[in-house]
């Protein structure tokens, strides 16, 4: 498996730990930087520099340990090493930009590297970090729990599907992939506690987290929901982003607590306005006794063309229409 760090981030690393050990009083690796980089300013003319202080930098990464704190943290994962021809890591600015992948929209050159990899059976690999990740003592904790996003990610059974669409509007979108990240975050931190593992969060931090994403579930209810979520063995990919997205999903999932209430299973309220969840437009033309007044071929049909509906979500009177003409072979598929 071979590792790739960003030139940018290595730069911004090393310079920010000299910087912050000196500034903790410790002068070593800033004496041990000048050392190596004043006789480039005394033998390199201005235009040669660049190159021989991107190698000082690269040598000083590794040198100082910090390209092994990646390295070691994929021992823990021996199958992730063989299925994995190449990890790219980049710096970025902001925490909430960190984020694992497997390597397929960081453009054209990383695209082409991943295709060398697949055709071997590979798989590229990117990782996207704060350049402070690096002398963080949480580092290692921190990379283990992303690696088990991408053991997910390339294990058949999760059914990953990276361009799946979510959310009718851009601020929709939002809520979905982030009640997303959460979900899947506290299953990672879960069954790193069964393994033995130190997770990122404890199951107390999560749940914390969980209820500020799901504010419309009453306090003691939560706590149930919560729970049943946190018992779960295995979710997949699809029914991540479906309880992400349906909050009367994560409702079902409720388990009997001591202490807590397992919330009822409230009928979907068809307001005026709302937007249909076939068309996505608002509607006042709800049809809302689909079991009743639809046949049931048409109300399959439309759940093989919206995975996640049903019956009781509705829909509005122009879409029903349109399905049941389709489903008779009107319009075809």
């Amino acid at each position: 498996m071979e590792l790739r760090f960003q030139p940018a981030l290595i730069q911004e690393v090393v310079d920010a730990f000299i910087e912050k050990t000196e500034r903790e009083g410790d002068p070593t690796f800033y004496k041990e930087f000048h050392e190596l980089a004043d006789p480039i300013y005394e033998n390199f003319p201005l235009d040669d520099r660049e190159p021989e202080f991107q190698k000082l930098y690269q040598y000083l990464f590794g040198h100082w340990g910090f390209a092994d704190i990646i390295d070691q943290a994929f021992n823990e994962f021996p199958d992730l090493r063989e299925r994995i021809g190449i990890v790219l890591v980049r710096g970025v600015l902001k925490e909430d930009q960190e984020s694992v992948d497997v390597l397929r929209k960081w453009g054209t050159v990383e695209e082409d590297l991943a295709k060398t990899f697949e055709a071997k059976g590979q798989k590229g690999v990117g990782i996207k970090l704060l350049p402070r990740r690096f002398y963080d003592p949480a580092l290692a904790r921190f990379c283990r729990h992303e690696l088990i996003h991408i053991k997910d990610m390339l294990d058949p059974a999760f059914l990953y599907d990276p361009d799946i669409k979510v959310g009718n509007t851009p601020g929709e979108e939002s809520l979905i992939l982030a009640r997303y990240r959460v979900l899947w975050c506290q299953w990672i931190d879960k069954r790193l506690g069964l393994w033995g593992k130190e997770p990122v969060s404890s199951k107390e931090q999560r749940f914390r987290e969980f209820s500020t994403w799901y504010r419309k579930i009453p306090g003691k209810q939560l706590v149930a929901v919560f729970e049943g979520l946190w018992a779960t063995e295995f979710f997949t990919h699809p029914e991540l982003v479906e309880l992400a997205t349906d909050t009367l999903k994560v409702i079902d999932r409720a388990i009997e607590v001591e202490g807590a209430e397992v919330p009822e299973r409230k009928k979907v309220m068809l307001m005026p306005g709302f937007p249909c969840p076939l068309c996505g437009f608002p509607t006042y033309n709800w049809v809302e006794n689909l079991d009743r007044d639809v046949e049931p071929e048409v109300l399959d049909f439309i759940r093989e063309n919206h995975p996640g509906w049903d019956s009781e979500y509705g829909g509005c009177d122009r879409c029903i229409e349109v399905y049941k003409l389709r489903a008779a072979g009107v319009h075809g598929d």
